[in-house]
């Protein structure tokens, strides 16, 4: 359920009745009043026709009363029509077709709308009388005489009178009222519908016939943001006040980034800050804060979800998973804390070697290997403003950028340029040898027994060893490799569109100067004539 509020301080006027305002509804009973004694006490006519006058008197009160045209009431644009209508026209061409020879004439005095009214409503209404007496020297139409009736002449002489009197009489007495009537309900319209160069304030003050003169506002700022944390999905706002004053706090959000979450009530005296724990929710999170100070003046500051980084970045890379768990503003500087979850096992792609020597053979692998090291630095720009960070690996990396102090929004950048050793294990390769082709001669002695008698004779044996590669199998050691990786940090999509990371920082706290009100004019004193000597000094010798 969402909380409207309308503070009293606010330049508008409370609703005394349904949406009328106190003024109004006193105008409305007036208007009523002065229908009824139309109807009561009208001089002639029957109660249909006195009904009519009466209905149509009110209708016209109560529609000046309360129609607006533009946010103006009709009394004002009655005025403004008829001094558009009765004033003279300005001069839209250049300065240079004034240039004459002679002196300029003396400024008239400006004319007043009411008796510009007044002559012109004379004047018409002379015209209207002029041409009643014309129509009525005319012969006049009677059916009954073309019938062989006819009235006596005295009779209808008097009768003819008493018709012209009492015609003469209701015109006066039509024209006096609509004069009276309109007089009435465009005074205050009128006297409102100056030139809009005489308003110090403008239209503004117009728009819901508000007839006062607001007071000077003291310029400057009464709230100050200066410190914003945010954690997961809290945001600790700090909060600082440059005078006294009573502070409202709304936190928006939800799917739409409009629903109320929950809100705060708090005072504050100048110079003091408070902190508050705001929820954040949705993906465009905002706070509004208003404030009412003891000068009576009021106003709002907000935090828009440009300003405030939630969603905080995280990015899952090929060596690490990183997250910002918390970022901070602070006046004159911005940090943050990177957590990073990394790998101990990967898998590493290598053209290996599966022969050596004579004959040799690469095809590409996959090989298990282990993470032995994770090293590189965290970069972080804000604006004009940069800053580097040791990355530590399976821990939390801390950094802080030194920032103007200045108010500013800006996208915040956060980039890890990371480099894993590996160390793969490598299978055993054959290594191959060739040998070509060759013939071996082994001499032997053999003795051959014949008989009783024995021979010993030398024998060559030929042996043939046809060309032909021998592989052996060897053991190879481990190899090291790296690999490097730049992960950019960014919050999740929404719906298919990546977005920025946007973080807002306030101007300086400076207090507020409250300037010293205008002293009141001396009152003029006058010296008595009893207790003067001035008679004496003029007539020495009385």
């Amino acid at each position: 359920m969402r909380e409207h509020e309308v503070p009293t301080h606010v330049q508008a006027e409370d609703k005394a009745l349904l949406w009328f305002t106190f003024p109004q509804v006193v105008a409305v009973v007036a208007v009523c009043a002065v229908s009824y004694g139309v109807y009561r006490y009208f001089p002639f006519g029957p109660s249909g026709l006195k009904l009519a006058v009466a209905v149509l008197l009110g209708a016209a009160g109560v529609a000046l009363t309360v129609v607006k045209v533009g946010g103006r009431g009709l009394p004002l644009v009655a005025a403004d029509l008829l001094k558009f209508r009765l004033r003279a026209r300005g001069y839209a061409g250049s300065p240079a077709g004034l240039a004459v020879n002679e002196p300029p004439p003396q400024p008239e005095a400006k004319p007043d709308p009411l008796r510009l009214l007044a002559n012109t409503a004379a004047s018409r209404l002379e015209k209207f009388r002029e041409r009643r007496r014309k129509r009525r020297s005319r012969r006049t139409f009677r059916p009954h005489r073309w019938l062989g009736r006819r009235r006596k002449s005295g009779n209808g002489a008097n009768q003819t009178q008493a018709e012209t009197g009492g015609g003469k009489r209701r015109g006066r007495f039509l024209a006096a009222a609509g004069l009276l009537a309109l007089a009435v309900v465009a005074m205050p319209g009128s006297a409102l519908a100056d030139d809009p160069d005489d308003n110090p304030y403008g239209d503004a003050w117009r728009l819901d016939e508000i007839y006062f003169e607001p007071p000077d506002p003291a310029p400057g700022r009464r709230v100050y943001v200066e410190r914003l944390a945010v954690s997961g999905d809290t945001a600790a706002v700090t909060l600082r006040a440059a005078h006294d004053l009573d502070l409202k706090g709304r936190v928006f959000g939800g799917r739409t980034g409009r629903t109320l979450k929950m809100g705060f009530n708090t005072g504050l005296a100048a110079g003091q800050s408070k902190s508050y724990n705001l929820t954040l929710d949705g993906p465009s999170p905002s706070f509004t804060f208003s404030w009412q100070d003891a000068l009576g003046f009021s106003g709002a500051a907000s935090l828009k979800s440009q300003q405030i980084p939630y969603p905080l970045p995280t990015a899952e890379g090929e060596l690490c998973d990183l997250a910002v768990t918390s970022l901070e503003w602070m006046p004159g500087r911005i940090s943050g804390v990177i957590a990073s979850e990394c790998i101990a096992e990967t898998r590493h792609e290598e053209d290996l070697p599966v022969y050596g020597g004579h004959f040799s053979q690469s095809v590409p692998a996959m090989l298990d290997a282990t993470v032995t090291a994770v090293a590189g630095t965290v970069s972080v720009t804000w604006g004009g403003h940069s800053t580097t960070a040791t990355f530590v690996p399976d821990g939390e990396t801390s950094f802080t950028l030194p920032v103007a102090n200045a108010r500013a929004v800006n996208e915040l950048e956060i980039a890890a340029d990371l480099t894993a050793t590996l160390n793969v294990p490598r299978p055993p390769m054959l290594q191959t040898t060739h040998h070509p082709a060759r013939t071996d001669v082994h001499t032997r002695r053999v003795t051959c027994a014949c008989g009783e008698s024995s021979t010993v004779k030398t024998v060559r044996v030929y042996v043939h060893h046809p060309e032909h590669v021998r592989a052996v199998e060897v053991q190879r050691s481990d190899v090291t490799r790296t690999r490097t990786a730049s992960i950019p940090l960014a919050p999740a999509p929404i719906s298919g569109v990546s977005r920025a990371v946007g973080l807002g920082a306030d101007a300086p706290y400076q207090a507020l100067y409250v300037p010293p009100p205008q002293p009141e004019p001396p009152r003029a004193e006058q010296t008595p004539v009893g207790g003067s000597n001035w008679w004496s000094r003029l007539w020495p010798g009385n």
